[in-house]
């Protein structure tokens, strides 16, 4: 899935909310993200020679782990963005690719070294990701439809799990409405999931349903409205009052 990036897009440096620093984005020099950092994880990224993401690896502040109640209650109150180097890896996600470029696959290796956790794609007539299928120990376990409007926005996420009866079964759907303004995250396009990164436009609504069988329980339905200010190139520099963009 290749998608188009003009030179003109800003890189996003940090997100700031609450007045405190919660995301923090380094790029490698051909102007590719490379790490984000925030208040509790690290996450780092890998590319080969054509710039496909190889390898995604995943930190978490050492603090939260530990076993002593005092250390990890400063580490929760703790503000501004964690020190890599205060980081214990958690996990790998690999990227595989077909001859034309497109993901197929991605693997999930714990800490432990196990990786019976992974994911297959399928795409749409548009070339997008239109399937995102997961199986555990080569076992489909539930699959992601993603829906796009004629833009490119992800206007429908919608989660499946198998039953034992061998069914798909209908967990969860999330639907999103956008402005016509620009998404300052599609500059991180190569992280390939389907959303925030890939969408030309902002969120403005988002309508998460939980859905339970017959009988079980009533659907419950939530919705987060966003709003933005923004610069005089159409990005926005302010969500909801308290969330501010920083660019480069």
């Amino acid at each position: 899935m290749e998608i188009d990036i003009k030179s003109g897009v800003p890189q996003i440096r940090k997100v700031i909310i609450a007045d405190q620093p919660f995301y923090e984005y380094s790029y490698t020099n051909a102007n590719i993200v490379s790490e984000e950092k925030s208040t509790f994880n690290f996450t780092k990224f890998s590319y080969n020679d054509k710039a496909q993401l190889m390898t995604t690896d995943y930190f978490s502040d050492n603090a939260l782990l530990d076993n002593d109640l005092q250390v990890l209650e400063n580490a929760l109150d703790r503000k501004g963005i964690l020190n890599p180097a205060d980081s214990r890896k958690g996990g790998t996600l690999e990227f595989k690719y077909d001859i034309y470029g497109q993901l197929i696959k991605t693997i999930f290796g714990g800490a432990s070294g196990n990786n019976s956790e992974y994911s297959e794609f399928s795409y749409d007539s548009n070339g997008r990701i239109g399937r995102q299928t997961l199986l555990w120990d080569n076992k489909i376990i539930g699959y992601i439809d993603y829906l796009f409007d004629g833009g490119g926005n992800l206007i429908k996420e919608t989660v499946y799990s198998i039953a034992s009866s061998g069914l798909p079964e209908i967990n969860t759907t999330t639907q999103y409405e956008f402005d016509n303004y620009q998404n300052p995250f599609k500059v991180f396009y190569r992280l390939m999931t389907p959303g925030i990164n890939t969408n030309p436009n902002n969120i403005i609504k988002e309508t998460y349903t939980i859905h339970f069988k017959p009988g079980q329980g009533t659907d419950i339905t939530r919705i987060t409205l966003n709003s933005y200010t923004y610069n005089s190139n159409g990005y926005p520099v302010r969500k909801n009052g308290n969330i501010q963009y920083l660019y480069e």
